[in-house]
């Protein structure tokens, strides 16, 4: 039988062509062992893992195949798409975000519940709004301690103060919340109380008056069924439920800015010292943005020197009450609204900005949803 003879050259590119046909199909695959590592370019949910672990993310409760949201590599940023996993998506809500390490996950991929969960987060959506939350690398890792939230809202912990970072959030009425941490540092932990208004988006937060309510936890090495955990009880032993809910109080005031300048993204400072991040996570407001931040202050006022930042510091724009030449005084569980705008001219000139702030009539009234509880 005669076999017929190609040429060398094309033999190597049959060859070429094979190659980037399959390797083109695995990279192009963004569902590597059912996990969605690339995310969604029409996602709202970014995910900046700060971690060194790859991570599995599931939102819901309890970690499942069926609510599984993809995954983010270690040190990378991604974007996922979280409204095939919600039934209210075009209204807003708010959902809980657990994540499992990559070596956690594969050695309970039939169920996914019994994994090490290396950290929970409580993450607002709504359709066209998107929300920024940054998994921490200090507060994953081989040391843990148990919280118990005796409470009927569910709280977010912050470390230092009711203002400062955000550690994890512990559902309502959660027996078995385990924060892990790189070092067996001592934390100070303040329970700030979180309340999601489907009728308005509105994310509201509530404290206690009494530093009674704080906590100093104390991370261990963590064991195979973690039976020796310190735990910590929220609210603290001896306060129950009953005794604190009458106390909450609002733990800030809550400022919308609304970014009119157009071609630049700015800073909301408080007197350029500290940049505010806002409720969804960003660090800065794009051109024709509106977001919403929290100044945490006092229930009679305090006076905040509020500057709106541009163009790389070289144009700052004091926050002011229409003719008022004064900072503002600032209430917790006050609304305000800040609009920012170039009046034109030129763009370095100071004098042809303006950041107007308005404050609302009466402070947003939750006791109703308490009062519910």
């Amino acid at each position: 039988m005669k076999t017929r003879k190609f040429p060398l050259a094309l033999l190597l590119l049959a060859a070429i062509s094979t190659s980037m046909f399959f390797g083109c199909g695995q990279h192009e695959d963004p569902y590597n062992d059912g996990i969605n590592w690339d995310g969604s370019n029409s996602g709202t949910l970014e995910l900046i893992n700060g971690s060194n672990k790859d991570m599995i993310l599931f939102i819901g409760q309890t970690p499942a195949k069926s609510n599984m949201l993809g995954g983010v590599r270690a040190g990378a940023t991604i974007t996922h798409d979280i409204s095939g996993l919600v039934s209210d998506f075009s209204v807003g809500g708010y959902a809980v975000l657990r994540g499992i390490s990559k070596d956690e996950y594969e050695k309970h991929a039939d169920d996914p519940s019994k994994g090490k969960i290396e950290f929970t987060a409580m993450v607002t959506y709504r359709s066209g709004t998107k929300y920024r939350y940054n998994i921490d690398r200090n507060f994953t890792g081989d040391n843990v301690f148990r919280v118990v939230n005796r409470g009927k809202v569910g709280m977010e912990l912050r470390k230092e103060g009711p203002d400062g970072e955000k550690v994890a959030y512990v559902p309502a009425l959660s027996t078995n919340t385990l924060i892990y941490t790189q070092t067996t540092d001592a934390v100070a932990l303040f329970p700030v109380y979180v309340f999601f208004n489907k009728s308005t988006g509105e994310v509201s937060t509530l404290r206690a008056q009494s530093h009674m309510e704080t906590i100093t936890a104390a991370p261990r090495p963590a064991t195979p069924n973690n039976s020796e955990v310190q735990t910590y009880y929220m609210p603290n032993v001896g306060i129950s439920w009953a005794d604190i809910v009458g106390t909450l109080k609002q733990s800030a005031a809550y400022i919308t800015v609304v970014n009119s300048v157009p071609n630049q993204t700015g800073y909301v400072t408080n007197g350029m010292s500290k940049r505010l991040i806002s409720q969804n996570g960003y660090d800065a407001i794009g051109s024709g943005e509106k977001l919403t931040y929290q100044l945490e202050s006092t229930d009679t006022g305090a006076q905040f020197g509020l500057i709106m930042v541009f163009y790389s510091g070289v144009v700052t724009i004091p926050v002011l009450k229409e003719g008022e030449v004064t900072p503002p005084i600032i209430r917790n569980g006050y609304d305000y609204t800040i609009s920012v705008s170039f009046l034109g001219g030129k763009a370095d000139d100071v004098a042809n900005y303006k950041a107007t702030i308005i404050e609302s009539e009466k402070p947003r009234d939750v006791s109703d949803q308490i009062e519910s509880l």
